[in-house]
């Protein structure tokens, strides 16, 4: 048996073409989380933890700017404050999935609810607790919790989606045999 090379331009193709499914999927979250004034899942945290999952750190980083500083101009949050956490979010969910974890869900979900007990605690912290609001424990029983909640049980949701398209629009090594008739001899 043989292996099959795929050429450099195949797999740039698709690479591409995956890259543009991820940003349309990343722009409609964003407007998602942007429509209407009810509590909402913050959908672009598992997105980008999820595609974190297969990517090297420096994508990882990227991604997790790009997804943290969408998420904060969805949410009204301090510019800036829930990218530099999704950065680090995303590269330690890149450097656990590519050296140590396997990829199933028990694993993500663990990381999903770690990752966003941290990311609520903070936002509750450096938005509310932080300047003495009066009604800040309404506040986070009124809107935080029920927004950690929601985000989390997202995950049910955008976890496979993500799996099935990277599985889709990758390429991968396919062993063939090859059609070689000098080995054949009568």
């Amino acid at each position: 048996m043989g292996i099959r090379m795929i050429s450099s331009r195949k797999k740039r193709r698709y690479a591409i073409i995956r890259w543009l499914v991820f940003s349309v999927i990343i722009w409609f979250a964003f407007i998602f989380m942007t429509t209407g004034s009810f509590i909402k899942p913050n959908i672009l945290i598992p997105v980008a933890l999820c595609i974190s999952m297969d990517e090297d750190a420096l994508v990882s980083a990227v991604i997790g700017f790009v997804c943290g500083f969408l998420s904060d101009l969805a949410m009204g949050d301090l510019i800036g404050s829930g990218a530099i956490i999704l950065i680090f979010g995303c590269v330690c969910t890149s450097l656990l999935f590519t050296r140590l974890l396997r990829q199933i869900l028990l694993n993500f979900s663990v990381i999903m609810i770690l990752y966003s007990a941290i990311h609520f605690s903070f936002k509750y912290f450096f938005s509310y607790m932080i300047w003495g609001y009066d009604s800040e424990q309404i506040l986070l029983m009124e809107y935080i919790l029920p927004e950690f909640i929601l985000t989390v049980v997202s995950m049910i949701a955008v976890y496979p989606a993500i799996r099935k398209l990277r599985k889709l629009l990758t390429l991968r090594k396919r062993y063939e045999p090859e059609d070689n008739q000098a080995l054949i001899k009568d």
